[in-house]
């Protein structure tokens, strides 16, 4: 993708095709999985361009046509929509950047759901040493 190629946002992109983000979600979803290929950002976020916004709005045409979805779909991406059983490793096909960043954020949210519940352990024995000093006075 070039650096003057304009991109889109889902946002943007729903509301130029004017349905949901949902909606939009879905539909690049089955796209993808028909070999559609979508660009993404450094967060994983996909990245619409010109292309995709064409193929999205034929997509939209097709629908309005009372095209089936699957149909719809096929005649997009010249794939019909098969259900395969992934190998293991197909399945594990991750960088190691990326499993690097999967693990850190597990990592996070573990210490962050740790860290409450020790705030919470804490909060409830300041309360209990309160009242055992409001007994003393």
């Amino acid at each position: 993708m070039s650096e003057q190629e304009t991109q889109y946002t889902a946002k943007d992109l729903a509301a130029s095709l004017d349905v949901t983000t949902s909606t939009l979600r879905r539909w690049a979803i089955a796209l993808e999985s028909a070999h559609y290929p979508f660009q993404r950002n450094e967060k994983g976020q996909r990245i619409y361009t010109e292309q995709d916004m064409a193929t999205l709005e034929e997509l939209r045409k097709l629908l309005g046509e009372k095209m089936t979805f699957a149909d719809a779909i096929q005649q997009l991406t010249g794939h019909a929509k098969i259900k395969e059983k992934k190998s293991d490793t197909e399945k594990m096909n991750v960088t190691a950047e990326e499993l690097e960043k999967l693990v850190s954020r597990a990592v996070k949210k573990a210490v962050k759901k740790e860290r409450e519940k020790l705030f919470k352990q804490l909060k409830k024995q300041m309360k209990k040493e309160l009242e055992k000093l409001k007994d003393k006075n």
